[in-house]
């Protein structure tokens, strides 16, 4: 039989994957050693393909929405403005058609489909993803969609870490943590920040801190970083986000620190406006409203977003800078608004020190206000509708303009006051809140200043928003998509959980006692009466004995005649051990899991004086994993 020419390549790199397994296995290489080898090589392959992705999104922003925009006058004559929505509605509509070759049905997408396959599939992703996103988000990133790169560079990289360990074989246990590393290497390249990088991969992601998961992923970070650097040419660590030259000049003055905690409330106000809009749009999207086909959704969201340009441009085009920037084809609210957020964190920019046309150029409280809410709207426009790309660009942004307004107000009544310090410390708190993870904002914000005074405002700061998305929301724009599901992520949290509840936290139910003389027949007799058919044994003086389950009794049910003949102390259980009231949920678990029992009983607490410890009553399986679901859906 020959063999197509598919089948015979697959059989032969199937046939050298397991030979390479045996060598590995004879040299004694484990498959965590393995990991870090493979974390080295997914590192350099995320730094190359984050090259890819920009050079992509750069070549579908000079071919398709610069001539569109500035040939037909849309961003340079107000009668012209009308036509602004035309590049954005052609990257849907090529959007959509790229889709369309790939069939994929998927619940969500995004990141937060990544986060779904993590949980349900161990991540086992399509090797197309990667491929599919680099188009889809150019496209849509290009065509001056309000959207940012970094979610789809962390999917590209997760792709790639899920192509490498399905082909290496790696196990369904370990193939997360080679995901994590693409999603690492991914974020790491974008912002030359290879500690936010790692993270972003074990907060939001993995929601794993251990050195098995930590060891891979810091060297994929680290890998990729440097990879694209050589690629760029910077002999520095760099990214696609460039901070001002002058932000490490910032002064953040202590005594300001209240205000820096109003300034935490203000950003996860907008955090939550943030996240209900998108959650808002996306749902309307979903509803597959017969009037208008799915086909067209990602198009109208795209024309919608446009028509938010066109207010921007309507409202600043007497400002000379603004006109000018107008004419170039930037409109800031567009794209992923990297240069207005340089602008705003640049403390220049509001002391009228930059120059146009012999005029000072100053940010004013009125435009902040304005991109801000219409970046809010776009964005959530572009990205609800189908759009691709990601989220933490603009949360980036509107945390930048809403700082920085609130700065300007502070400084009217304080010259002291730096409007932009607080524009780069709201840049921080929105995306911690919006992602809820702050310890990747801390770390992200420090990496790009290199500015140690940064710590103490973005860590009061950051944490605040954080707190006032989770009470108010209760997810982060990842995970609002997974709870609509019924998904619930898997984290760290639970596993404090396991040791931080005692068991004196869960009700316990009333326990029938049985004496080890007592015949089975009377036993039998209670059973029907008592609200749970285990039975704890113990003797006169009190001292627990054993367990005499449902399953032992169900035997002797068939054959009554045998029970007046039986006693308790012959057929009960000795090898169920008790709990006691202090034991966490961790060790309950670990002896249901031991012992194929429904109830164990919980003694109280050694009395002093040689007394046997009191019998409290019976922990049920099922009361035990309810108060542990409610602890991790709380915390």
């Amino acid at each position: 039989m020959k063999w197509p020419f598919k089948s015979r390549i697959l059989k032969m790199f199937y046939t050298w994957r397991l030979r390479a397994l045996q060598q590995l296995a004879k040299w004694g290489v484990r498959e965590q050693t393995l990991l870090v080898m493979l974390a080295f090589l997914i590192g350099l392959a995320t730094g190359v393909a984050t090259w890819v992705f920009k050079e992509c999104v750069v070549f579908f922003h000079q071919y398709l929405f610069v001539p569109l925009a500035t040939k037909s006058g849309a961003t340079s004559h107000w009668p012209s403005y009308v036509f602004l929505p035309l590049p954005l509605m052609v990257g849907g509509l090529l959007l959509v058609l790229w889709r369309k070759l790939w069939h994929r049905d998927s619940p969500v997408h995004g990141l937060a489909g990544v986060l779904l396959s993590l949980t349900r599939e161990s991540g086992q992703l399509n090797p197309s993803l990667g491929a599919e996103t680099i188009i889809a988000s150019s496209l849509t990133i290009g065509s001056g969609g309000s959207a940012g790169p970094e979610a789809p560079i962390a999917i590209i990289g997760s792709s790639i870490g899920a192509l490498v360990g399905n082909s290496v074989g790696i196990s369904r246990r370990n193939l997360p943590v080679l995901i994590g590393c693409g999603a690492a290497g991914g974020i790491s390249a974008v912002f030359g920040a290879p500690i936010a990088g790692v993270l972003f991969a074990v907060e939001v992601m993995l929601r794993d801190f251990s050195i098995r998961t930590l060891t891979p992923v810091v060297i994929s970070s680290v890998i990729s970083t440097t990879m694209y650097n050589a690629i760029v040419g910077s002999s520095q660590t760099s990214g696609l986000f460039q901070m001002p030259l002058n932000t490490s000049n910032l002064v953040f003055n202590f005594p300001e620190l209240p205000w820096y905690l109003f300034l935490g409330v203000v950003c996860g106000m907008l955090a939550v406006v943030f996240t209900q809009a998108m959650t808002w749009v996306e749902d309307i999207a979903q509803r597959r409203n017969a009037r208008i086909r799915t086909f067209f959704y990602p198009m109208l969201g795209a024309g919608l977003a446009g028509v938010c340009g066109i207010v921007v441009l309507a409202l600043f085009r007497d400002n000379p800078f603004m006109a000018h920037r107008f004419a170039q084809g930037y409109v800031p609210i567009f794209s992923d608004g990297y240069p207005t957020i340089r602008r705003a964190i640049d403390p220049n920019w509001y002391n009228g020190l930059h120059h146009f046309n012999g005029h000072s150029v100053r940010i004013g409280l009125e435009f902040l206000l304005v991109i801000c809410l219409l970046k809010i709207v776009a964005t959530s426009l572009t990205l609800g509708s189908g759009g691709s790309g990601g989220i933490i660009a603009p949360a980036l942004f509107i945390g930048a303009a809403g700082g920085g307004a609130l700065g300007i107000v502070l400084h009217a009544y304080n010259p002291h006051i730096e409007p932009a310090t607080y524009a780069l410390v709201g840049m921080g708190s929105v995306l911690a809140a919006t992602i809820q993870a702050p310890l990747t904002a801390i770390i992200l914000l420090f990496e790009l200043t290199r500015n140690y005074a940064i710590m103490l405002p973005i860590m009061l700061s950051a944490v605040t928003a954080t707190v006032i998305q989770q009470v108010l929301i209760g997810e982060s724009l990842y995970t609002q998509p997974l709870k609509k599901l019924g998904v619930k992520l898997g984290s760290a949290v639970g596993l404090s959980a396991l040791q931080r509840v005692s068991l004196d936290q869960i009700p316990l139910i009333t326990s029938p006692v049985a004496r080890p003389d007592e015949p089975l027949s009377a036993i039998l007799q209670r059973s029907a009466e008592a609200p749970v058919s285990d039975f704890v044994v113990e003797d006169h003086k009190g001292n627990y004995l054993g367990m005499l389950t449902l399953d032992d009794l169900k035997p002797i049910m068939l054959e009554p005649e045998a029970a007046p003949l039986l006693l308790v102390g012959e057929v009960l259980r000795t090898d169920v051990p008790p709990l006691k009231i202090t034991d966490t949920i961790a060790t309950a678990v670990e002896a249901f899991s031991r012992h194929d029992i429904s109830h164990l009983a919980v003694l109280a607490a050694s009395p002093t004086g040689g007394a046997p410890p009191a019998i409290l009553g019976l922990l049920s399986r099922s009361d035990l994993m309810r108060r542990y679901y409610q602890e991790i859906s709380t915390t």
